[in-house]
């Protein structure tokens, strides 16, 4: 029972954190700590793990990632791309359409902190509208992830499709509810936060639509060569994207210089590290493992069982390959049955995965959003109850059809 007891306690401190509006890096890094203590760690072991977390490729990549990326945003900016980019889509779009669109474009491929490409865009985008800091934050997050239930572009999918031994259209048929849940319930409660009567001033025409292109090409690179180049390090592609943006606007080296925010980028590198420190000590101690068989001893429903393992899992590591890699396979007895797939146990599975995913404040695409909007988890969240709650009235609609279809 310890395990189970002290996953409810992290749970409830990291809330805590929350509340108290500390640092989220600092409040992960210490939740980390708090949970090598409890699993008996040394002070060696610990210090074995930090120096690991800190050489380990994933942290590595996703620290350079984050540095380009906020980098390029600045660029963006600086160099009036933006307010050209937005200023073409203004012509031809309604706020209520092109605000969404950003993040929904940005989300088609799995970029890492791609939430901080997107971000600006609805920044400037929203320049001019009537909307809150929590409301761009809210929905710059949640419509960049209409699609990674369903796509196969995103390596946490095709791992879950990989350890449940199936094909690609099996899963989809499974979790589509989801992404079909986050996008209409995007548009029932999150666009009408988009205060703004404003219409599409032009038809789109040759000369526009060409330029439209142009002012995207920094990003569409991006996107290429992450299609293309399946293997290619992420950071590369972004640092190709940059270079690109430099001498596609001629940015004066003076730019270059006032653009790079030193003190934001060593606060999403220790916010990383943070992350990746806390996924460590989780994994390397067995502790979802153990809180599986505590779950199995106190004779817990199954369902509850197969919502909560990747629910935990993915709220204390914030990544959803986490919770999928270490919570599915402890799970294969109930998500295959005689060797058949169980579909309504692994939609709830991933029910699990998934909303943690979106309300903890481990997931580095929420806590960018937060940061960079400067608004709070709490009213962020507050916002974020009514479109879950319809996305979790489809997803179990879907569920009780799936257990009880003929």
């Amino acid at each position: 029972m310890k395990d189970l007891v002290f996953l409810i306690f992290a749970l409830v401190l990291v809330g805590i954190f929350v509340r108290l509006k500390i640092n989220i890096a600092i409040s992960i890094f210490l939740t980390a700590i708090i949970t090598s203590l409890f699993k008996g760690l040394g002070f060696f072991a610990v210090l074995h793990l930090m120096l690991k977390t800190l050489m380990h490729v994933d942290t590595i990549n996703m620290i350079f990632v984050i540095i380009i990326v906020t980098y390029l945003g600045e660029l963006l900016k600086t160099s009036y791309l933006l307010s050209d980019i937005t200023s073409d889509f203004k012509k031809i779009l309604s706020p209520k359409a092109f605000l969404p669109l950003f993040s929904l474009v940005v989300g088609l491929l799995p970029m890492p902190g791609g939430a901080l490409v997107s971000a600006p865009m609805v920044e400037e985008g929203a320049s001019d509208v009537e909307i809150y800091p929590n409301e761009k934050a809210l929905l710059n997050f949640w419509f960049r992830h209409v699609w990674e239930p369903i796509s196969p572009l995103y390596p946490e999918f095709l791992l879950g499709v990989s350890i449940l031994g199936t094909t690609i259209g099996k899963v989809i048929s499974i979790q589509w509810p989801i992404s079909l849940g986050m996008l209409l319930s995007g548009i029932v409660f999150i666009i009408p936060l988009i205060k703004s009567d404003t219409k599409p001033k032009d038809r789109i025409s040759l000369f526009l639509a060409l330029d439209i292109a142009k002012n995207l090409s920094t990003i569409i690179l991006i996107f290429v060569m992450l299609l293309i180049f399946k293997k290619l390090p992420s950071f590369i592609a972004m640092l190709f994207g940059l270079l690109y943006l430099v001498i596609l606007r001629k940015v004066p080296l003076h730019t270059l210089k006032v653009s790079f925010k030193y003190k934001k980028v060593f606060e999403y590198a220790f916010l990383i590290y943070s992350i990746f420190f806390l996924r460590e000590i989780v994994t390397s101690t067995n502790f979802a493992q153990s809180v599986f068989i505590e779950l199995q001893q106190l004779g817990a429903p199954e369902h509850l069982i197969l919502f909560a393992l990747p629910f935990s899992i993915g709220f204390l590591a914030g990544i959803s390959s986490a919770s999928i890699g270490i919570a599915y396979p402890l799970l294969m007895p109930l998500l295959k049955v005689h060797n058949v797939l169980v579909s309504s146990n692994v939609l709830i599975a991933y029910l699990g995965v998934w909303t943690a995913l979106l309300f903890t404040p481990m997931h580095l695409c929420l806590s960018l959003s937060v940061d960079y909007f400067k608004t709070e988890f709490g009213k962020v969240y507050k916002l974020m109850i009514k479109p879950f709650l319809l996305l979790l009235i489809i997803t179990l609609s879907w569920f009780l059809f799936l257990k009880f279809k003929p």
